[in-house]
């Protein structure tokens, strides 16, 4: 513990000393040689020139790990969170012979599409045995659930959905930027707007949901809409949604603005720095990551929810003769709710998220963690190609192309500090 504390302790030194060097200025040695750097790639003609073909290549990797990207984003965080989401426990009664060997030897714990091997008569005096086999939720491995997508609507299966996800994203986007124009430019009116589009654009949302969560249909696009007169029980969880959605970004920002963020005062940093006042230092680190701490626990604590309930009300308004590719239970939330009567809707929505277990919200915390570690991976490995790529291009050009361009970026934010400070002194005086 004393060589950890040790070591912590020297990293803090350095990192204090690091930000007094970076708050008291360059000091006229760095400016050297900073212009020094700045004119490297000047200086070496057309022999330190770069084509642009030459970086094809680098482009062309860069594009289809942003592409990959993507692709792992809709796959897991839209068509496997969604069938998370609506997955329910399965189980399968066996009754056999009680001598006989067990008929789930082989895979217990796969997934199986039969019904329950129940006798249509069985001799009550016969001596049987019966084995309940608990199915473990397909949504809990990305590979078992890629391969459920394919068996279902081939390979394009793992994208399913995807033009209704453009369209509606596309209506969404152009319809909010369009009120928000028409009312004025302001953060309050565009949520206002957002959540009006948003319950204008409920019905289409849960055909995209229906889409990724049920079996193919031949029914023509426009008669896969749920009939308006049914759509009643969507309105509170696609307006609940919609302001998680805005609260997952104003309470961040509200945030900031209340720790004053946006008003930071560099002499205080610079003071701190300088007296190695670690207190200070520590209490302007907590200011900043409490920004990306409530994005997080409104993600987790608003945006889920809300999210979750919303799916899993859309699936039980599933047309009748369409199934989902996953074991649901609708009657999980219907129960004995009476859709058509006064105050259904609200009884509805809280049954929805009551019926979604603490193991099922575990399991799609998991998807979503996967998903970003799967995301993570996929550009970590494409930076390394990219950066072997610019090896074989022209290590020594592009590393003097680089260090030139860091340079003058250092160069310029210098200056431009040094006009903001003089303007201050102007306004003081």
């Amino acid at each position: 513990m004393s060589a950890l504390h040790g070591m912590s302790a020297h990293i803090a030194k350095r990192c204090l000393h690091a930000a007094r060097d970076h708050f008291s200025g360059p000091s006229q040695e760095t400016m050297d040689h900073l212009n020094h750097d700045a004119e490297l790639y000047e200086q070496g003609g057309e022999e330190m020139s770069i084509n642009f073909y030459e970086l094809l290549p680098v482009l062309i990797t860069g594009l289809l790990a942003l592409m990959a990207i993507a692709s792992i984003r809709y796959t897991v965080g839209e068509v496997m969170a969604s069938l998370a989401m609506i997955e329910s426990p399965s189980s399968t009664a066996i009754i056999e012979p009680k001598d006989a060997p067990p008929a789930y030897a082989d895979s217990p714990d796969t997934y199986t599409e039969k019904e329950p091997l129940i006798p249509a008569e069985a001799d009550a005096d016969a001596d049987v045995e019966i084995t309940v086999i608990n199915h473990i939720p397909i949504t809990t491995s990305i590979k078992k659930t890629i391969y459920l997508l394919h068996r279902t609507g081939g390979f394009r299966g793992r994208w399913r959905g995807l033009g209704l996800s453009v369209t509606y994203h596309m209506l969404h986007a152009g319809l909010t930027n369009l009120l928000t124009f028409l009312l004025g430019f302001s953060t309050l009116a565009n949520a206002v707007v957002y959540v009006f589009v948003s319950l204008g654009l409920a019905r289409l949302h849960m055909l995209w949901t229906h889409s990724m969560i049920a079996e193919p249909s031949s029914t023509p696009f426009l008669r896969r809409f749920v009939p308006r007169q049914q759509c009643r029980s969507i309105l509170l969880p696609s307006f609940v949604f919609a302001v998680a959605q805005q609260a997952t970004f104003l309470l961040p920002m509200a945030t900031a603005f209340a720790l004053k963020l946006d008003h930071v005062n560099h002499a205080d940093v610079k003071n701190a720095a300088r007296e190695q006042d670690c207190s200070a230092m520590m209490l302007m680190g907590l200011r900043f990551l409490a920004v990306p701490a409530v994005a997080l626990f409104v993600g987790l604590a608003v945006l889920l929810p809300a999210a979750v309930t919303l799916t899993r009300i859309e699936a039980t308004l599933l047309p009748a003769g369409s199934n989902t590719i996953v074991p649901f239970d609708r009657l999980a939330i219907l129960g004995d709710i009476d859709t058509t009567a006064r105050g259904a809707s609200r009884q509805l929505f809280v049954q929805a998220w009551r019926s979604f277990d603490r193991s099922a919200r575990l399991r799609l915390v998991k998807v979503y963690v996967k998903m970003v570690f799967a995301q993570l991976f996929v550009a970590f490995v494409a930076v390394h190609l990219m950066v072997a790529e610019l090896y074989l291009v022209g290590g020594e050009r592009l590393a003097v192309f680089a260090k030139s361009a860091v340079a003058q970026i250092k160069l310029a934010a210098i200056e431009a500090h040094k006009q903001r400070a003089e303007a201050g002194v102007v306004v003081a005086n």
